[in-house]
């Protein structure tokens, strides 16, 4: 199983290994304590020179005491000057790496965006049919059944949900199609060219499509809606509170598998969605934590669950969906208000109402931290913590095209890398407890990136002397 965890972001294009960035930092540390060596030792020097001591007539140990203090100190600086040379290196092939897949990957989708605007442009039923239809709806279809094949994709997916037994049996059988790495790049193309296409067939010149910038996957996904919904699809209704109860907690998480692990799963908090734990220390403003579940049914016909397909679709198009509506309602019902300290932490579908839930400017957002989410194209504010966390053969993030958030800290892994796709998953990279490892793995991370952002996003609550949690379960409101 690939082990290895490839951080990304932070507001840099740097991109490698938790191993890379931690010997980058144990180089920064070398260099600081042998500089700091080389200053007490030149201090402890300053009190005689060898010039005084020939004056005083110091004996012979005096002067090989000052020629090897003099050796030693240009040893030190030696020591020093090559630390920082090779820290300097490792960041600079970092760099370099980061921006030459920044700059590839960039070309790539303005080169696709364009070509699909271009054709869309002279024939745009028969683009808006295939590129569109196929590339993006495809890609949610085969999401939709691979997701409900037994066992599911995410935390509190119902498993009794089939899709057939020779259906289900295939798609997992052959789920190393979808978790191969290329068709997750593919993907995540065909998903950021999606409004491309669309404008394009709308007669905007391809030339101008490149302005799109995020709002491309957006404007795809609202076609998507738009078309669905006259076929009785992907039909946005009001939602409900049908039930809410307190859970036991006694402190606030550290670490991030810890974190993770307060996500609710719908089939043990009764099908609650959503956990918002509140934080109370006397003489201070209350603080929350917000936790939201991943999707729970992939039916494109919105029904009673609002943590479903439609919801999903609203997400990618940036509009407030079933499960945004619910969660926004669950914050009010807890206590937050814009002024309230809160922090959000989501997983796949969660993910993506998480982010924009701390995109929206509606609250005081703290840090946030997203697991399998497609938050590409959500413009996330800076200023606080923000944790993105991916698997590279996981279609889902692939969703929601391209990683827009370099200020984010971006954590990669490739879960079946050198390791044979086991099939009792459809899409196996997707899968809750794959996250739980790569959580686990960021645990014991060496890297300052990924233990800074750890400690900023625990001491959020540190020292509440009170915490409570609440569990909120809702309902969509079927139309009539």
């Amino acid at each position: 199983m690939g082990d290895d965890l490839v951080i990304g972001g932070g507001g840099s294009y740097a991109v490698g290994t938790d191993e890379l960035f931690a010997c980058a930092d144990q180089l920064r540390e070398l260099a600081a304590a042998v500089s700091g060596l080389n200053r007490d030792l030149a201090s402890i020097d300053s009190g005689i020179s060898r010039g005084q001591a020939r004056v005083v007539g110091a004996p012979q140990s005096v002067m090989d005491a000052e020629a090897s203090i003099d050796r030693l100190a240009l040893l030190l600086a030696e020591v020093e000057s090559q630390a920082r040379a090779l820290d300097f290196a490792v960041g600079a092939a970092a760099e370099g790496y980061g921006f030459a897949e920044y700059f590839v990957g960039h070309l790539i989708h303005e080169f696709t965006g364009q070509f699909g605007a271009l054709l869309a442009r002279y024939s745009p039923g028969l683009l808006l049919a295939t590129v569109g239809g196929t590339a993006v709806l495809g890609a949610v279809s085969g999401l939709f059944l691979g997701a409900m094949a037994p066992g599911g994709i995410a935390k509190g997916a119902p498993g009794g949900v089939k899709t057939g037994p020779s259906r289900g049996t295939w798609l997992r059988e052959h789920n190393e199609i979808v978790t191969n790495p290329l068709t997750v790049d593919l993907v995540r193309i065909a998903s950021q060219a999606s409004g491309d296409v669309v404008v394009g067939a709308l007669g905007v010149p391809p030339q101008l499509t490149t302005f799109l910038g995020a709002a491309g996957v957006a404007i795809g996904s609202k076609a998507i809606m738009g078309t669905g919904s006259l076929f009785g699809l992907l039909k946005e209704t009001p939602g409900r509170l049908v039930d809410s109860h307190t859970q036991v907690v006694t402190a606030s998480p550290t670490g991030f598998a810890e974190r993770l692990g307060r996500v609710p799963d719908t089939e043990v908090t009764d099908g609650a969605q959503v956990v918002i734990e509140k934080y109370s220390t006397p003489g201070e403003a209350d603080r929350f934590e917000v936790y939201v579940a991943g999707t729970v049914t992939f039916s494109p016909v919105a029904d009673t669950e609002p943590w479903d397909m439609t919801s999903n679709m609203a997400n990618a198009a940036g509009v407030p969906g079933g499960g945004y509506a619910s969660v926004a309602a669950a914050m009010e019902l807890a206590g937050i208000d814009q002024s309230s300290p809160v922090q959000f932490t989501g997983y796949s579908h969660g993910a993506g109402t998480a982010a924009w839930l701390a995109a929206s400017g509606d609250y005081n957002t703290q840090g946030l931290a997203t697991f399998g989410g497609p938050t590409g194209q959500v413009p996330i504010p800076e200023g606080f913590p923000t944790v993105i966390v991916e698997h590279t053969d996981d279609i889902v993030p692939a969703l929601g095209g391209e990683q827009v958030n370099h200020h984010a800290v971006l954590v990669e892994r490739a879960v079946f890398a050198g390791r044979d796709v086991p099939t009792e998953y459809a899409v196996p990279a997707h899968h809750f407890e794959y996250y739980e490892q790569t959580a686990r793995l960021m645990d014991e991370a060496q890297s300052d990136r990924v233990n800074d952002a750890s400690r900023s996003l625990d001491s959020f609550a540190g020292g509440a002397s009170t915490v409570t949690s609440t569990a909120y379960r809702f309902e969509r409101v079927p139309e009539k």
